[in-house]
């Protein structure tokens, strides 16, 4: 207001001057007013000395030098922190897309009464709720970066805000806690609601702060905490540090000793008698839950720096007052300066990539999403470029070989461990939700159906195994049982259409037989019982329930091939010509070519023969093998340029 009565006052002041240069003068006037208010210079404490000159030149000149200063200086301090969180939001929908997918599928919230007030039994509840909540949107991965992009937004708001009040006006010392998150966030096992959860603690802290006066923020503190503490858990642990810290920093009053005691005795007692009185939980989590402390290393530093950054920058500004404002070193700065910023925020995103971010990780959640998706060509691609031998990969290989058609074809062109990798063994971890895709396809129906059970049971609901459970119970015909999962997955938004397709298949009969997966698992059910081996896969016995099983003989081959029972596998491989085969494939080939010559026999199965090339290629071999015979490590050499794709190399060199 004053700006303008000013303004008014200068208007009149010039009425006595010809007309064309006083509508200029207005003119010009009323642009640099809009400047002035989207510029913000109304905080410019030297304004009110512009209206004392006498030139209107030096006016106009005051005024654009000012403009420009501001601008320069806004610019500047928004390029690095708006720089950083591009990069975050291409760092995830990038590099991370398929971790995105893997998040959104291990969990399902649900628009139901019953789940939502379940949270709400421990301490804790609302950053679970509203990490759950966000977490379905992952369901697309550029919506899921979004949401992590502007998560970190509020996250360096409200650090600014915190750090400023306590006279630190930093551009960079925000980022830091932003910074930390995307080390967390590269981590799978550090869900979403860890990071709302340290928003809220963030959150309750900056509202605190802003209150001015002590009386009211003591009572604030003292009254509202132990609500903050049952709704957000151990995360409200971290106020409590950082509302002490400003008391004993900033507080004028001696009362501010007692308010911190008192602050720190709160911390500890609610949650103690919250335990005791109102909530079962264990003594371990009273002051933790429901944070995540369970990583390692790299991850573990992250976390602990994560929780104490804040509390810690706000110290180091206290004792060190020269680092507390970088405000001059940005407006004034120069273009060396300007690049310097510049290769702080690449550096960080280098300590990311080079630290965080686990290239082998999203490779594996890529491979699942695809035999997921059955998209077992792509599946495939991304084993190509998985740099080393690991069980769940090697195992999700042979699985998307088998549905390709490609398990006897192409089965020695990648990395095999044994058995080990046709299955996965049966532990209470992930192997639970992974492991029982082998078994569905095998059409083992109802071995298919307590994995994806017993999956559930250890991780809650999830889409992918009450999709399992609802397609086994449909296939075994329990209706009634696929109902109650169909009701389950339809209070999930994104998993409505899902739900109604499942319910369609149900009450109509056409739709179940034109329904390819259910139509062939029904078509192979077990109709003769036996019993479930632990660490197999029955594979005869579901061949003796339906000998037509053509998946089931197809794993049977290769897993004689991986145990090198080369005898088992000439009884079984003359069976070919039932499953219409036209050719033998190459392992297989391979295989009996080596058997033949090894034994001194001359099993083909009816109707099919060898090929010239397997026969040379083998000729080859045993010519290099016999060479090296009295070195085996010299053999090994030798052949693996040329052969190590074959089954003769694996039967050989290739120790499990």
């Amino acid at each position: 207001m004053i700006l303008i009565k000013q303004l008014c006052f200068y208007r009149a002041k010039n009425r006595s001057k010809q007309e064309g240069q006083k509508h200029e003068a207005y003119s010009k006037l009323g642009i640099l007013i809009f400047q002035l208010i989207w510029f913000d210079l109304r905080r410019v404490s030297q304004i009110d000395t512009l209206f004392y000159f006498k030139s209107r030149k030096a006016t106009f000149e005051y005024i654009y030098f000012q403009m420009i200063q501001r601008l320069k200086g806004s610019f500047t301090k928004s390029l690095f922190p708006g720089g950083f969180l591009v990069l975050l939001f291409l760092y995830f929908v990038i590099f991370n897309k398929y971790h995105i997918l893997y998040l959104e599928q291990n969990q399902l919230f649900r628009f139901n009464l019953t789940y939502i007030s379940d949270f709400f039994s421990l301490p804790g509840a609302l950053p679970l709720l509203i990490g759950n909540f966000l977490t379905q949107f992952f369901i697309y991965p550029w919506i899921g970066a979004l949401i992590i992009t502007l998560h970190g937004f509020a996250v360096y708001l409200l650090s600014k805000y915190i750090l400023e009040k306590h006279n630190i006006r930093s551009v960079f010392l925000p980022l830091m806690p932003v910074w930390l998150l995307t080390i967390l966030q590269s981590n799978e096992l550090f869900t979403f609601d860890q990071s709302v959860g340290f928003l809220l603690s963030l959150l309750f802290s900056a509202v605190y702060i802003s209150v001015n006066s002590n009386k009211y923020r003591y009572v604030l503190f003292l009254a509202v905490w132990p609500l903050c503490y049952y709704l957000s858990g151990g995360f409200s642990i971290i106020s409590v540090i950082i509302c002490a810290l400003y008391e004993l920093l900033h507080g004028r009053q001696k009362s501010r000793y007692m308010s911190v005691v008192l602050y720190i005795v709160e911390g500890f007692a609610v949650p103690f008698i919250l335990s005791r009185l109102l909530i079962y939980i264990s003594a371990e989590k009273i002051y933790l839950y429901p944070l995540l402390y369970e990583f390692h290393t790299f991850s573990l530093t992250s976390l602990v720096l994560l929780y104490i950054c804040i509390p810690l920058i706000t110290l180091t500004g206290y004792f060190l007052k020269d680092i507390a404002s970088d405000k001059k070193w940005f407006l004034q700065g120069t273009v060396f300066k300007t690049v310097s910023g510049i290769l702080v925020v690449f550096l960080m995103y280098l300590i990311i990539y080079r630290y965080a971010y686990n290239k082998k990780t999203e490779l594996m959640v890529g491979i699942d999403y695809h035999v997921r998706e059955a998209e077992w060509g792509k599946a495939l691609e991304l084993a190509d470029k998985y740099p080393d031998l690991n069980n769940l990969v090697i195992y999700y290989t042979n699985l998307a070989l088998l549905n390709s058609g490609q398990l006897g074809e192409k089965m020695f062109s990648y990395p095999q461990i044994g058995t080990k990798g046709l299955r996965l063994k049966w532990e209470r971890n992930a192997n639970l939700v992974f492991g029982g895709e082998i078994f569905y396809y095998l059409s083992y129906n109802n071995e298919a159906y307590r994995w994806a059970f017993e999956a559930m049971v250890a991780r809650g609901f999830n889409p992918r195994s009450l999709k399992r459970l609802i397609i086994t119970s449909i296939v075994n015909g329990d209706y009634e049982v696929a109902n109650k999962y169909i009701h389950i997955l339809g209070q999930a938004p994104f998993y409505h259409k899902s739900a109604h397709k499942y319910d369609r298949i149900i009450s109509d009969p056409v739709l179940l037989e034109k329904d390819p997966e259910i139509s062939r698992n029904r078509n192979l059910l077990i109709n003769k019982d036996f019993i479930s081996n632990a660490s197999g896969m029955n594979l005869n016995d579901l061949l003796q329930n339906h000998p037509e099983n053509k998946t089931a003989f197809e794993y049977l081959l290769a897993s004689l091939l991986l145990e090198k029972d080369l005898d088992a596998f000439a009884e079984n491989i003359i069976r070919l010509k039932d499953f219409g085969y036209t050719s033998i494939p190459l392992c297989f080939e391979e295989a009996l070519v080596f058997y033949n010559f090894y034994e001194r026999k001359n099993i083909i199965p009816e109707g099919f023969s060898f090929r010239l090339e397997t026969i040379t290629r083998f000729n080859e071999y045993a010519t290099t093998y016999t060479k090296f015979r009295s070195d085996r490590a010299a053999a090994a050499y030798a052949l693996r340029k040329k052969h190590a794709k074959t089954y003769w190399y694996y039967l050989q060199f290739v120790n499990n």
